[in-house]
């Protein structure tokens, strides 16, 4: 969706994904990285206080998930990449527990992987969901998960099943990785939805 702030007497825009499920009603969460390179971004961050008004446009484009469109969902995510992966996500969680999803997500250190703990108590709560995480970058943390980018050993890991409905998020050289790796695993390019950032 699109957000516009007026900065400096000029109506300024930026593009986020929300973050909870479709199914929240009257407000909407989202997971802005920071940036120094876009002007929105930086006022989010710096200057946005509660009471500011934001004029917001409606979602667009076929990154969206309905319990319609299929019973089994393989999510992959890169980073700031995970913010409409948890909008799906929530949105099984709260409304279709039947639904199989899996995601993977990717990030550069352990506390840059966003949403964690809930993913975590999702997946703790309804057996249908399954969370796998890496890291990429030198750990200077607390972690035992994986590390690595994610490969073809994790999504074997994963059990991608063919006929799920896969997305993927993340920056444009891990969408190209991801989208040769799951065709070298028979998933058809019908099945896969992917948005860069």
């Amino acid at each position: 969706m699109n957000c516009y702030v007026e900065i400096g007497g000029r109506l300024e825009v930026a593009g986020y994904s929300m973050t909870s499920s479709p199914l929240a009603a009257g407000t909407i969460d989202l997971a802005v990285k920071r940036t120094e390179t876009n002007v929105v971004t930086r006022f989010l961050h710096e200057r946005a206080m509660v009471g500011d008004v934001l004029h917001i446009d409606g979602g667009q484009g076929e990154f969206f998930y309905q319990r319609e469109m299929g019973d089994s969902l393989m999510l992959i995510g890169g980073g700031i990449g995970i913010t409409p992966l948890m909008s799906i996500m929530r949105y099984v969680d709260e409304a279709a527990p039947d639904v199989r999803a899996t995601l993977a997500y990717s990030a550069r250190y352990p506390s840059a992987l966003l949403f964690r703990n809930q993913l975590l108590h999702m997946a703790a709560r309804n057996e249908n969901i399954r969370c796998l995480f890496t890291v990429t970058g030198p750990i200077n943390e607390a972690w035992d998960g994986q590390t690595g980018r994610i490969d073809t050993e994790m999504l074997t890991e994963a059990q991608t099943d063919p006929y799920a409905l896969h997305y993927v998020c993340g920056p444009p050289q891990m969408i190209r990785n991801m989208l040769s790796l799951l065709g070298g695993l028979g998933v058809s390019a019908s099945r896969i939805k992917y948005e860069e950032w």
